[in-house]
C-alpha cells in the first residue's frame, strides 16, 4: 500500500502499528479495518452494514442523502481513508473483514460480527470498544491535514564505484562510474519551488485581446524581415482575433445570442467549438496576455502531442525573446524523460525545426533536447573501450537516479539503493528542469502529465509531472479536451500478461520466487501465508484453463467462444445460460421487442443462479439456499483441490449431471432452436435476409454445454485467485521486490481518482496465435475524472483551490454527439461564416461495397487471422477502382482532378485520397491490389 499513495499516514497511526510489532500479527489491518468503520461513524452512516465501506472508499458518486453536500471536513476524512486503507474494492473489503475476525484476537478488536452474514451485520451493532486509544487515532486520523509521502535517493560518494543500467541504439548495457570528492561536493538543493500561492477566478476582457494580436504580428513582422519567412509562416493574429465569436451558455444550454464581452475561467470552465473556430487562437491570445500583463500568474497549456509542445514553446519565445541560448525562455515545453530519444528524432525531423535551418534562424527545442550528458566521461576506461565501442548512451536512459553502489561480487549486479547523479544540476540535457520556475507559460501533453516521473534532485514528492501542474499553474487550459480526456481514459487501462509461452508473464516471474521465499520464510503473517497460498493456486488454475482450451474437442468448443474478446465469469455464465435456454449466443438477426422479452424471460432462472453463486467468495462459501448453486460451489471446490487433475472425465460428468439435473428441458431447448434456424433458412432469400445465422454445426450439443460450464467454473476460480493476488500485493513475500502489476498506470492518483463500477479487473484475454497467452485487462480508475476534476484534484486532502482550468472541446459542440464529450459548455466559439460555408460543402457518404454476389464485404472484427483479413481487404480495393465493383476512387479522383482545373485557388494539387486501414502491412496489401488497377498510381 505504502507505494501506491500519494500522502502517508499520521504518524501517531504509523507509530501504533509499530507498537503493536509484538502482540499483534496483523496490526496494520486491525487499525485499517476501524478506521473504515470509524470513518462511517464520521459520516453519520453507521446505521448500514459492515459491508458497505469500500463503496466509499471506492471514491465512486453514490447517491445517498447522508452523501450528499458533504461538508469540507466529511470529505477531508473520505479523503484521508482512501490514502490510508488500501481496500477500496468490494472484494478487497471482504476479505479484510473475514481476516479482521479470523486473525485476530478478540481482545484487540472494536467491532464485533458474524462473517457468514455480512450482509446482515450493523456497524453500530458490532461496536464494541476494547481498545479507546485506537478510537482517539482514528478520529485523527479523519481530520488531520496529511502529509505527502517522500522518497529518500542518497547522494553518491567519493571514490565508490556505481553500477547503472542503460541502453546504446543497439542493446543494453550495464555499466561502472565512480566520482572524485570535488565533483560530488558541489551543493545540492532541494528547493524548487517555494509554495502554492492561493488561485482566484481569472477575467479576461476579450477586447484587451486585440492589443494581443496586434503585438503579435508586429513581432512576427520584425522576425519575417530579420529571418525572411514567407507570408505564411506569419499568424495573422489580428484577423484571427477578429474571427473570435465567443458566447456564452445560460441555463437550459441556451447560447447567448449576443457575442460575450469576456470570459470569466474559474473552477472548470468548458468552452466547446468546431474546426476553425478559434479554439487554439484564444489560448495563444491569453499566453500573451498573461505574460504581459498578469506577472504573478502561470499558464499552462495541454497539447495532444510532443512536437506540438515544443513547436507551441518555440513559437511564444520568439514573440518575447531573441537568443535561446543565453536568455530566459517565458515558455517551456514539459517532456518525459523516457521517450528523449524519440522526441529527438521527432523533432529533427519536423517540418518546423526543418524551415528554421532552412532560414538560419535557431530553434529553442534545441536548448531543452540536447544529447550532452557529462556523466558519460565518468564511465571507466574499460567500460568505454569494451562495452561501449566509442557508442554514446540511447537519450532518455541516462541513470539521472538510478546509480547503484557496485557490489563486492563484481560478477554480480547491484541491487542495493539508488543514488543520485551530482552533474543533474548543471546537466545540458535537463536544461528544461531549471527554466521551469521562471517560465510563465508551460507546455506540455497527457502523456506527460500522467506518466512523467519528478527528478528526485528536485522533487522528493512521489509526484507525476500533472500534480506538478495541478499545484504551480494558475489556469491550465486542455486544448481539444474530448481527445485529452480520451488519452487518460486509456493511460487507466492496461492488459496484463499472467502467462505466455515465453514465460514473460507476472505469474510466471512470482512463482518462482514465492517457492524460494517459502523455503526462506518459515515463520509469516496468516495474510501473507494466504497470498503465496493462492499464488500457487493462481498458477495451477492458469495451467487448467489453458490446457482445457488446448485439448482437441473441448479446445475446439471452448477457444472459438473466448477468441472473440475479453471473458469474465459472468458474461461465459450470460452466454452459457442463453444457449441452456435454446438461444443463440448472440441474436444474428432482429427480433421483436416481443420476443426479447419472451427471450429474457427463459434465461432468468439460470442467471438467478448466477447472481446468488458469485455474490460471495465462492471459495470460502459452503453452501446456498438453492441447490444448483450448492452443487456448483462443490464443483468449484473440487477443481480447486484437485489441481490440474481438474481437467479429468468425473468433473466434465459433474458439469453435466448439473445440467440435466437443474435443467432438464435443455435437449428439447436445443432441437427447438435448430429447428427455428432451419426454418429461416428454408425462406426465400434468406441468404440476404439472414446471412449471419448460427450454422447447425455449431449449435451445442449436452456435452458441449458441459465443457463451456467446466471452463467458465474454472474461470471463476482465476478471476478469485487473480484478485487476491493483484489486490493484496502488499501481502506478498519479501523477496519479490517488484511493484504491484498495476504499476505502471500512475499510482499517485490509484486512490485519488474513483474506481470503475465495474471493479479494478474487468475481464480475460486469450491468444494461441504462437504464444498461449493469458492476460487480464485491467481498468484502475476512471481516467476521464481526472480532466473533469483536474480543478479540485486535491482540494479534499489539502483545502487547497486547485487550478482554474479552460476545457476547449471539438465533438462536445455536437449536440447529439455520444462519446467523447466533457461536460455542458460555459461557453461557445461560433465560427466564422467561410469555415461553415466550407464544411457545409464537404460531403459524408457510407459507402459499403459488395462482392459478386451482391453481398456486403464484412472487415469488421479481428483480423489477427492474415490469411482471411488479405483476401478480404484485396476485394474491397478491388471493388473501389473497377467498373465491376463501386469504382469510387477513380470517380473521386476525377472530380479532384476537374476542381483543380476549375477553381485552381482552391482545388489545385489536392487530387489525392486519405485511406485507413489497421496496420502498415494492411495498408501494403490495399496499395498493391489499387497499383494493379491502377497503374499510373504514384508509389
Amino acid at each position: 500500500m505504502s507505494g501506491n499513495t500519494l500522502f502517508e499516514p499520521p504518524a501517531d497511526f504509523t507509530k501504533r502499528i509499530e507498537e503493536l510489532k509484538d502482540q499483534v500479527k496483523e496490526r496494520r489491518l486491525l487499525l485499517q479495518v476501524e478506521l473504515g468503520f470509524a470513518l462511517m461513524e464520521y459520516l453519520e452512516a453507521d446505521d448500514e452494514p459492515v459491508t458497505v465501506v469500500w463503496a466509499i472508499l471506492s471514491g465512486t458518486f453514490i447517491r445517498h442523502p447522508k452523501l450528499n453536500n458533504l461538508s469540507p471536513e466529511k470529505r477531508r476524512a473520505i479523503a484521508n481513508c482512501r490514502q490510508i486503507i488500501p481496500f477500496s474494492s468490494r472484494f478487497d473489503w471482504l476479505n479484510a473483514l473475514r481476516d479482521y475476525i479470523s486473525n485476530i484476537s478478540q481482545s484487540w478488536r472494536n467491532y464485533d460480527f458474524d462473517i457468514q452474514n455480512l450482509d446482515n451485520q450493523i456497524i453500530d451493532a458490532a461496536k464494541n470498544i476494547r481498545q479507546p486509544i485506537h478510537q482517539n487515532i482514528y478520529e485523527g486520523c479523519l481530520t488531520a491535514k496529511l502529509n505527502y509521502r517522500k522518497s529518500k535517493s542518497p547522494p553518491v560518494e567519493a571514490g565508490t564505484y556505481y553500477q547503472f543500467k542503460s541502453e546504446t541504439k543497439e542493446e543494453s548495457v550495464t555499466l561502472r562510474v565512480k566520482f572524485t570528492k570535488k565533483q560530488i561536493n558541489k551543493s545540492v538543493s532541494n528547493s524548487w519551488f517555494n509554495s502554492v500561492q492561493a488561485r482566484n477566478p481569472f477575467t479576461v476582457n476579450l477586447a484587451d485581446l486585440e492589443a494581443e494580436a496586434i503585438f503579435l504580428d508586429q513581432r512576427e513582422q520584425v522576425l519575417a524581415q530579420q529571418y525572411n519567412w514567407s507570408n505564411t509562416n506569419k499568424g495573422n493574429w489580428v484577423r484571427r482575433y477578429n474571427q473570435l465569436n465567443y458566447h456564452k451558455v445560460l441555463q437550459d444550454n441556451i447560447v447567448e445570442s449576443q457575442p460575450a464581452q469576456s470570459l470569466t475561467i474559474d473552477g472548470f470552465t468548458h468552452v466547446a467549438g468546431m474546426v476553425a473556430s478559434g479554439k487554439s487562437t484564444l489560448s495563444l491570445l491569453l499566453a500573451s496576455h498573461i505574460i504581459r500583463n498578469c506577472p504573478n500568474l502561470r499558464l499552462t497549456i495541454v497539447v495532444g502531442d510532443v512536437q506540438s509542445a515544443i513547436k507551441t514553446a518555440n513559437q511564444i519565445n520568439w514573440w518575447f525573446g531573441n537568443d535561446p541560448e543565453n536568455e530566459e525562455p517565458v515558455a517551456v515545453p514539459i517532456l518525459g524523460r523516457s521517450q528523449r530519444d524519440k522526441h529527438l528524432q521527432g523533432f529533427s525531423g519536423s517540418d518546423d525545426y526543418l524551415t528554421h535551418l532552412q532560414r538560419e534562424q535557431p530553434h529553442w527545442g534545441e536548448r531543452w533536447l540536447s544529447t550532452v550528458c557529462p556523466l558519460q566521461a565518468q564511465i571507466t576506461s574499460s567500460d568505454r573501450k569494451n562495452i561501449l565501442k566509442g557508442k554514446p548512451l540511447k537519450p532518455g536512459t541516462e541513470p539521472c537516479q538510478t546509480l547503484q553502489k557496485e557490489p563486492k561480487d563484481k560478477s554480480k549486479q547491484a541491487t542495493g539503493k539508488s543514488h543520485l547523479c551530482p552533474f543533474f544540476h548543471n546537466c545540458p540535457s535537463q536544461q528544461a528542469y531549471r527554466d521551469m520556475p521562471q517560465a510563465r507559460v508551460w507546455i506540455t501533453t497527457p502523456g506527460t502529465m500522467a506518466q512523467a516521473g519528478m527528478p528526485t534532485h528536485y522533487e522528493l514528492r512521489p509526484f507525476k509531472m500533472g500534480e506538478l501542474i495541478y499545484l504551480q499553474s494558475d489556469i491550465v487550459v486542455f486544448d481539444e479536451a474530448d481527445t485529452i480526456i480520451e488519452w487518460f481514459n486509456k493511460v487507466y487501462a492496461k492488459q496484463i500478461t499472467l502467462t505466455d509461452r515465453a514465460r514473460n508473464g507476472v505469474f510466471d516471474d512470482t512463482g518462482v520466487k514465492t517457492e524460494q521465499s517459502d523455503r526462506q520464510e518459515l515463520r509469516r503473517s496468516p495474510l501473507k501465508a494466504r497470498w503465496s497460498a493462492v499464488q500457487r493456486d493462481s498458477q495451477t488454475i492458469i495451467q487448467i484453463t489453458l490446457k482445457l482450451l488446448e485439448e482437441n474437442v473441448k479446445g475446439e468448443v471452448l477457444a472459438n467462444c473466448v477468441q472473440q474478446g475479453y471473458f469474465t465469469p459472468h458474461v461465459l455464465f450470460y452466454k452459457l445460460a442463453r444457449r441452456l435456454a435454446g438461444l443463440e449466443e448472440y441474436d444474428s438477426y432482429q427480433k421483436s421487442p416481443q420476443q426479447l422479452k419472451v427471450d429474457e424471460g427463459r434465461i432468468q432462472s439460470m442467471m438467478e443462479i448466477v447472481d446468488d453463486f458469485l455474490k460471495d467468495d465462492p471459495v470460502i462459501r459452503r453452501s446456498s439456499d438453492n441447490p444448483a448453486s450448492t452443487k456448483l460451489l462443490e464443483i468449484l471446490r473440487y477443481i480447486n483441490s484437485t489441481g490440474e487433475s481438474a481437467t479429468d472425465e468425473e468433473i466434465h460428468q459433474d458439469c453435466l449431471g448439473w445440467i440435466t439435473t437443474f435443467f432438464p428441458d435443455t435437449q428439447s431447448n436445443l432441437d427447438r432452436l435448430k429447428t427455428e434456424l432451419n426454418n429461416l433458412r428454408s425462406l426465400p432469400n434468406s441468404q440476404q435476409l439472414y446471412p449471419y445465422l448460427t450454422k447447425e454445426e455449431d449449435i451445442d450439443t449436452i456435452e458441449t454445454l458441459a465443457y463451456r460450464l467446466q471452463f467458465t467454473l474454472t474461470v471463476t476460480l482465476l478471476d478469485r485467485h487473480t484478485k487476491i493476488v493483484f489486490y493484496e500485493w502488499q501481502n506478498r513475500p519479501n523477496n519479490i521486490r517488484e511493484p504491484s502489476p498495476y504499476s505502471k498506470m500512475p499510482r499517485s492518483m490509484l486512490n485519488i481518482l474513483p474506481l470503475p463500477v465495474t471493479g479494478r479487473q474487468f475481464g480475460t484475454y486469450y491468444s494461441s496465435k504462437g504464444s498461449d497467452t493469458l492476460s487480464l485487462f485491467a481498468y484502475s480508475n476512471i481516467g476521464r475524472d481526472y480532466l473533469l476534476n483536474f480543478h479540485r484534484l486535491l482540494t479534499d486532502l489539502d483545502g487547497l483551490k486547485g487550478a482554474n482550468v479552460l476545457a476547449l472541446s471539438g465533438t462536445s459542440y455536437l449536440p447529439d454527439s455520444t462519446t467523447l464529450h466533457v461536460s455542458d459548455p460555459q461557453g461557445v466559439l461560433k465560427p466564422e461564416k467561410n469555415a461553415v460555408k466550407a464544411i457545409s460543402q464537404s460531403k459524408f457518404e457510407f459507402l459499403p461495397q459488395f462482392n459478386d454476389k451482391n453481398r456486403p464485404i464484412r472487415v469488421s472484427g479481428n483480423l489477427s487471422d492474415k490469411s482471411k483479413a488479405h483476401p478480404i481487404l484485396k476485394e474491397i480495393a478491388k471493388s473501389l477502382v473497377t467498373q465491376n465493383g463501386s469504382n469510387h476512387i477513380f470517380l473521386e479522383l476525377k472530380t479532384l482532378k476537374e476542381l483543380g482545373e476549375t477553381e485552381p485557388k482552391l482545388w489545385a494539387d489536392r487530387d489525392r485520397i486519405f485511406i485507413l486501414v489497421n496496420s502498415y502491412e494492411q495498408s501494403k496489401w490495399v496499395a498493391d491490389e489499387l497499383r494493379t488497377y491502377l497503374p499510373n498510381l504514384r508509389e
